[in-house]
């Protein structure tokens, strides 16, 4: 995690905090609370870490694991009968917080999988002589400016997608939406299709997000298919993303080259753990870890695969941020792509008041015969 400011003025432009590497996030988390930070049945964890001293510290109730409802699951109405049927969405959430970042993993009954940040607390301000002006942030308040700046995460995946343990079976395509060309097969301008590119070697896997062409990429085994024939998958959707704004001779991106790619491929290896390699803090060196790793080009195709999704916002306080700025939503997810033979939430039971509504149509009739659902009974 890294967070650049866009100020070059004094003290702001030493603001590129390391808050991962430099000061860490578990040491940092809070014991959670029941109905302030998770809601419902929890289980809680508790987290052990060791001192300075050599001891363990506990922090109690560090991690909550919990089901929550997440809106509407699916639904459909037959436009013929009338017959609807809907299924509600739950979803099971592990999630800590800690004063730098709020992290959530999120797990859904349809196969994705949600990484979500939050992110809220306290700006980082300036302050300003009557009359001064600063065009690199926003004044908040009389004398107050809070400079422009951005967050950057690294999500690292050890894939494995349909594999069993010790088997190296994956590869990654990049996958691209195409305009079709005016033509013969395009006679009335309106054909689009996704085109695949498959990632063969660690330089060619240096890749950016781009929304123009609805870019995404996709973990697949080389040896499983599906019902079609197609390999099974599983795809990383980005949510909104940025790259950093800095220019290129920044001192901070000498220990945070990573940054210079939202995605990255690498063979696994049990040294490369920490994307700005094993000790950041304050390190001199220059491009340690990702940018380094992948100058050894190591193929892959049907090798252990790790991904490296970098993403990040970039934050214009508003009035509105002070004195405590409100959630912001960042994160991407993970979801199957012909892992599934048809969709698996297809059998998920109705909820009650969805079985209440139609024991009051059965008394309403007069009759103990149950009703038929229409959608299910076509399926």
């Amino acid at each position: 995690m890294v967070v650049p400011y866009g100020d070059p003025n004094d003290p702001h432009y030493r603001k590129n905090a390391f808050d991962a590497g430099e000061d860490g996030l578990g040491k940092n988390a809070h014991s959670l609370k029941k109905g302030c930070d998770c809601l419902g049945y929890i289980k809680y964890f508790d987290a052990h870490f060791t001192n300075f001293t050599g001891g363990v510290e506990t922090i109690e109730n560090c991690v909550c694991l919990h089901e929550e409802d997440r809106g509407i699951l699916w639904k459909h109405q037959d436009w013929r009968t009338g017959l609807a049927e809907v299924r509600r969405s739950r979803r099971l959430s592990v999630s800590f917080i800690c004063t730098v970042a709020n992290y959530e993993c999120v797990f859904f009954q349809d196969g994705k999988i949600e990484a979500e940040v939050k992110l809220t607390g306290i700006l980082s301000l300036g302050a300003l002589l009557p009359g001064e002006f600063r065009k690199y942030g926003t004044m908040i308040a009389p004398g107050l400016y809070a400079p422009v700046h951005q967050h950057f995460f690294v999500a690292r995946m050890d894939m494995s997608v349909d594999s069993k343990p010790g088997e190296a079976l994956n590869q990654v395509v990049e996958v691209n939406m195409k305009v079709e060309e005016p033509g013969e097969n395009n006679v009335h301008n309106n054909a689009f299709y996704a085109e695949e590119t498959l990632l063969r070697s660690e330089l060619e896997a240096m890749r950016d997000c781009n929304s123009l062409t609805a870019r995404h990429w996709i973990v697949r085994n080389t040896r499983t298919c599906n019902r079609t024939g197609q390999l099974t998958g599983y795809k990383l959707l980005p949510g909104a993303n940025c790259l950093p704004l800095a220019g290129s001779e920044a001192k901070f991106l000498r220990r945070a080259a990573f940054l210079k790619h939202n995605f990255w491929v690498t063979t696994y290896s049990r040294d490369e753990m920490f994307p700005g390699g094993e000790f950041p803090n304050q390190n001199p060196r220059v491009g340690e870890g990702l940018a380094t790793w992948v100058k050894q080009n190591r193929p892959l195709e049907e090798t252990n695969i790790v991904i490296w999704y970098v993403f990040g916002i970039t934050h214009v306080p508003r009035l509105e941020d002070w004195p405590v700025m409100p959630v912001e939503h960042i994160g991407f997810m993970l979801m199957p792509h012909g892992f599934f033979n048809c969709s698996p939430a297809v059998d998920v039971p109705p909820n009650a008041c969805e079985m209440d509504s139609k024991d009051n149509d059965i008394k309403d009739n007069g009759s103990s015969k149950p009703i038929p659902s229409g959608l299910t009974a076509k399926l």
